[in-house]
Order: structure tokens, then C-alpha cells, then sequence
């Protein structure tokens, strides 16, 4: 695979990673690309709600993230889950941005 860069994600033979400014070292392998989340967040992309709660991320990188992911999702083959709701974690989603 030819990596592609989604703003400052990273999209190569692993996974995703972020690539940008600060300088942190974050992965999603693509075997957890599809993870769920639990509780209150179950039957949303986990990867999507857990990462706007982190304070080094912006919500442009939020967004860029969310192509990153759908893109990574089709090309490694994974696809996309009927149990998990995109609607549901974008609300989450934003629901998270607001409270930064």
C-alpha cells in the first residue's frame, strides 16, 4: 500500500496514525478499526467518540479522522458494521467537542 494522509492522520499498511502536531505517537491498527464502544457508547465507532476527549486533538483532526477511518474501513476490506451507527457516534461525536 501507497500511504495517503487525511489531514494529520496516516493511512498505511498498519492502521491509522496520527502524523501531526504535538508530536504523539497514536495508532489504530486496522484489526480495531471497527471496535465498538461499551456502556452508553455501545453501537458507535469507538475509535470516534473516544478521541475528541483528548486535549492534544482538534476538531478539524476530529473530522479529518472520521474520513481517515471510513476510507480505512473500505480499503482494508473490513466494512462497515449494521450493529454500529454512524449517526449515533457523530451526536456522540459532537456532544464531545462542545464539553472541550
Amino acid at each position: 500500500m501507497t500511504p495517503i494522509k487525511i489531514g494529520n492522520w496516516l493511512i498505511n499498511d498498519n492502521g491509522i496514525q496520527w502524523d501531526g502536531q504535538p508530536a504523539v505517537d497514536y495508532k489504530i491498527f486496522k484489526n480495531t478499526l471497527n471496535c465498538i464502544g461499551s456502556g452508553d457508547r455501545e453501537k458507535m465507532y469507538d475509535w470516534l467518540v473516544h478521541l475528541p476527549e483528548k486535549t492534544w486533538i482538534t476538531e478539524n483532526d476530529i473530522y479529518t479522522l472520521n474520513t481517515a477511518l471510513v476510507y480505512s474501513l473500505e480499503y482494508f476490506g473490513i466494512g462497515f458494521s449494521p450493529d454500529i451507527s454512524f449517526v449515533k457516534t457523530f451526536i456522540e461525536q459532537q456532544k464531545q467537542i462542545k464539553n472541550k
